[in-house]
């Protein structure tokens, strides 16, 4: 029998206890009016009675299940909200005991603020879409702000941060502190909503960049600080090509892209990927969907950078992307990490560097200056 019905997206089963008839599950979206990404620990019985929600705090919450299963420790936390371990009991939820709680003293010192969270409708006037807004520390609501938006259309997951760490833990509020507005928005297509939202990329991929410039424009429309005359954009991966993407489709609005370690055209990727999100046989759409082969599109200041030695993402796409802008004699730079695989540019103090020095000199205006060290 059906044991859930209604608008909510289930991550997976924790538990289940045949005696007892319950069904354990974490669920984002069942809560009305809330925001659907966050998870819930929920339990249920087989005939779809007596459903109850057994982690009310608002926030995301991941447990790990006792031997006996007469406990589970939830540990959870916000975009805002450090995180608090505590112990539950699995009949009802209840808090036995507090286990540990994240101190952030030190953080709140060095002058840390939450970042924005903000939901507005599609231009389909039904859809709602999410997102953060990460400011310097110094903000000053009187003035200017170029917008670097940081994307990862990947449908597989989403990338607004929904935890803590995620939310301090990422390389946004760094570009922030240079003098930037750092948006996050989780379009049309990715991951952890409804089937209809997901399909939203299927076979056109990276079409939340669509999602991106609206929710730019309109957040512009609200938030006078916010410059829409200089827009860049940053990603790793599935992110490196909607940064490339972005410029070629939206010359006239992202003007500064960093792309990392791009997966720049769908018929040079892993199997897996292409086939689940594009469909097969290969037909015009990875044709449309290549930055390779619309490469001669580009306007604005795109920066490229891959490791030789990527082992996720073929370099190889990225060189073919460098030929064809080549060909087309359009201006970029390139950016070959030796020895480096597909995480390095999370790590990689000069790529970081690179690229905090490429949206200081295109999107502020101001010569970085050369041969900076990060300690």
């Amino acid at each position: 029998n059906q044991i859930t019905k209604g608008q909510f997206y289930v991550y997976g089963v924790n538990n289940v206890d045949l005696n007892a008839r319950k069904i354990w599950f974490t669920s984002g979206g069942l809560t009305p009016n809330g925001d659907p990404y966050l998870k819930y620990i929920y339990s249920i019985d087989f005939d779809g009675k007596n459903a109850k929600c057994l982690t009310p705090e608002v926030a995301t919450h991941e447990i790990r299940i006792s031997p006996d299963k007469k406990y589970f420790l939830d540990n959870y936390s916000s975009y805002k909200d450090p995180n608090l371990a505590v112990i539950r009991q699995m009949k009802d939820g209840k808090i036995v005991f507090e286990v540990e709680k994240t101190d952030i003293n030190d953080l709140v010192k060095m002058g840390w603020k939450p970042a924005e969270p903000f939901n507005l409708l599609a231009n389909d006037g039904k859809t709602m879409l999410y997102g953060l807004i990460i400011k310097p520390t110094n903000f000053d609501s009187t003035k200017k702000y170029p917008i670097i938006d940081g994307t990862y259309t990947g449908p597989h997951t989403i990338r607004t941060p929904k935890n803590f760490s995620r939310s301090v833990l990422n390389m946004d509020l760094s570009l922030a502190e240079l003098g930037f507005v750092v948006v996050n928005i989780d379009g049309r297509g990715s991951a952890f909503r409804s089937k209809a939202f997901h399909d939203t990329s299927y076979a056109r991929l990276g079409y939340g960049l669509v999602d991106h410039v609206y929710t730019i424009k309109k957040l512009a429309e609200k938030y006078p600080y916010l410059d829409t005359s200089r827009v860049g954009i940053y990603g790793h991966s599935a992110g490196g090509y909607d940064a490339t993407r972005a410029l070629l489709l939206f010359p006239n609005f992202y003007k500064v892209g960093v792309s990392s370690a791009g997966d720049h055209d769908h018929r040079m990727e892993k199997v897996w990927w292409p086939e689940l999100y594009q469909g097969f046989p290969v037909d015009t759409q990875y044709q449309n969907q290549s930055n390779v082969t619309n490469a001669y599109k580009l306007k604005g200041h795109l920066l490229l950078a891959t490791g030789d030695q990527d082992n996720n993402v073929n370099p190889s796409a990225t060189f073919k992307l460098a030929g064809e802008l080549t060909k087309a004699n359009k201006d970029f730079d390139l950016i070959i990490l030796p020895n480096n695989n597909h995480d390095s540019c999370y790590w990689n103090k000069y790529f970081i560097r690179k690229r905090w020095a490429f949206f200081v000199k295109y999107l502020l205006g101001v010569d970085p200056p050369k041969n900076y060290k990060i300690k």
